[in-house]
């Protein structure tokens, strides 16, 4: 099953588990890149997101979106902020062309499951075919490989 694994990283910390997850499933890996950068810091970082969920901003990426329909399985990866994906990674759904892909989110948060999470996205993007999502948190090579199914 061809993979790509995306992700928007802050930190690092989501960084580390897509280069993970990538290694495990042999898929192809991208970075949701932004042009306006969000190396700031917490405190700001909260404030900045709330206010894109409020206006339903849409920052601009500083990328070209991989062609989804190379692939059969599309995993998303993300912090949660404020409650939901920062808004930068549904600049990248509302471009990527996830209809009938294998569609997973795998997140790194320590206050919000990604299931409650996964439910919101199935609404706002109900082409893709959505799977069980991953806490990245402390998760195992075992942890993904269940995850991932191989």
């Amino acid at each position: 099953m061809s993979t790509l694994v995306v992700y928007f990283s802050q930190t690092g910390k989501t960084k580390e588990l897509a280069e993970q997850i990538a290694q495990i499933s042999g898929g192809d890996l991208a970075e949701i890149k932004t042009e306006k950068s969000y190396e700031m810091s917490y405190r700001q970082t909260v404030f900045t997101s709330m206010k894109e969920i409020l206006t339903k901003a849409r920052p601009a990426l500083a990328m070209d979106v991989p062609d989804c329909q190379e692939y059969d399985r599309i995993l998303i990866g993300c912090p949660i902020w404020c409650g939901t994906v920062p808004n930068a990674v549904r600049t990248f759904l509302d471009q990527a062309e996830l209809k009938n892909k294998q569609t997973a989110f795998f997140t790194t948060s320590g206050a919000t499951e990604p299931k409650k999470l996964a439910v919101k996205m199935k609404k706002y993007y109900p082409d893709a075919r959505w799977r069980k999502p991953l806490n990245g948190n402390n998760a195992t090579e075992e942890d993904i490989k269940s995850w991932l199914g191989v």
